[in-house]
C-alpha cells in the first residue's frame, strides 16, 4: 500500500455538530456510517483483509440502503421538492460502493474506500443539510 493512501487511511473524518440536520435517525445513521468508514479505513491502513471481512460482516451496502430508505420516507413525509435529485446522489453513493466487493488489490480497496467515505461526508454537508430547512419546517422550528 502506498504511502499517500496509508496516511490519509489514518485521518479520520470527525462526526462534526454541524453535520446534524435534526432527524435523530438519520442522524445517527449518518455517524455510524462515518464511524464504520473510519475503521475500515484504519483497518485497511494495517490489514486490508481485516478491513475486507469488516466491510462482509457489516453489510455496509445493507446499512446504507436502509439509510436511504429512512431519507427517502422522509422526503416524502415532507413533499421535499428535491427528491429527485437527492435519490440520484444516493444512486452515486451506491455507485462507489461496488468496487470495494470487486477490487483485487490493496491500494485499489483503499482508493475506493476514501472515496466511499469522502463521498458519505460531501453527501452529507451539500445533499442532506439542504433539507434540513425543510425537517425543521416540519418539527415547527
Amino acid at each position: 500500500m502506498s504511502a499517500v493512501y496509508r496516511d490519509s487511511l489514518l485521518r479520520p473524518v470527525p462526526w462534526l455538530a454541524s453535520f446534524a440536520i435534526d432527524d435523530a435517525d438519520i442522524d445517527s445513521e449518518h455517524r455510524s456510517m462515518i464511524d464504520l468508514c473510519n475503521e475500515l479505513c484504519c483497518l485497511t491502513a494495517f490489514d486490508s483483509a481485516s478491513a475486507r471481512r469488516r466491510l462482509l460482516d457489516e453489510d455496509v451496502v445493507a446499512m446504507m440502503t436502509h439509510h436511504f430508505n429512512t431519507e427517502e420516507r422522509v422526503f416524502d413525509e415532507i413533499g421535499y421538492p428535491e427528491t429527485h435529485g437527492h435519490r440520484q446522489e444516493h444512486n452515486h453513493l451506491r455507485w462507489l460502493i461496488t468496487p470495494l466487493y470487486v477490487s483485487a488489490h490493496d491500494n485499489g480497496f483503499a482508493q475506493s474506500l476514501l472515496k466511499v467515505r469522502t463521498g458519505l461526508v460531501e453527501h452529507i454537508i451539500r445533499h442532506d443539510l439542504g433539507f434540513k430547512s425543510h425537517l425543521l419546517n416540519r418539527n415547527g422550528r
